[in-house]
């Protein structure tokens, strides 16, 4: 006995598809926005008080980051020199991401004022500030 070829009734079984069930799932994990990294993670500032006698690159050298960086940033130092001129006491702030490569740095020059060093996406700093 053969089954009718064309019967209404028969309905053959339909496996689920996977992109249906993954769409929910992308929905809730939707990372967030580049504007707003995670704290901690992406870019991580760290406060140096400047010892007596030491120099910045001293500070870079004695915590393992790069002294290559104070000469860049050094080359763009701009008005004022804040870089060749810190004072013991003085506070800098390191900004680090992820990798622990410095992306930028401030001092405090006193007056309620900072200046700011920015790395580039060629490697290079500006003076943002």
């Amino acid at each position: 006995m053969t089954p009718p070829a064309n019967d209404p009734q028969q309905v053959a079984p339909v496996a689920p598809e996977p992109v249906q069930e993954g769409e929910p799932q992308a929905q809730a994990q939707t990372p967030p926005p580049p504007a707003q990294p995670t704290p901690g993670i992406e870019q991580q500032w760290r406060s140096y008080r400047i010892e007596s006698g030491k120099t910045l690159a001293q500070v870079f050298r004695d915590h393992n980051l790069p002294p290559t960086d104070v000469y860049a940033m050094a080359k763009v130092e701009g008005s004022g020199k804040p870089l060749s001129n810190l004072q013991t006491g003085q506070m800098v702030k390191i900004r680090q991401n992820a990798n622990g490569v410095v992306t930028g740095l401030t001092i405090d020059t006193g007056n309620d004022q900072q200046v700011l060093f920015t790395r580039q996406s060629d490697g290079s700093f500006i003076r943002a500030r």
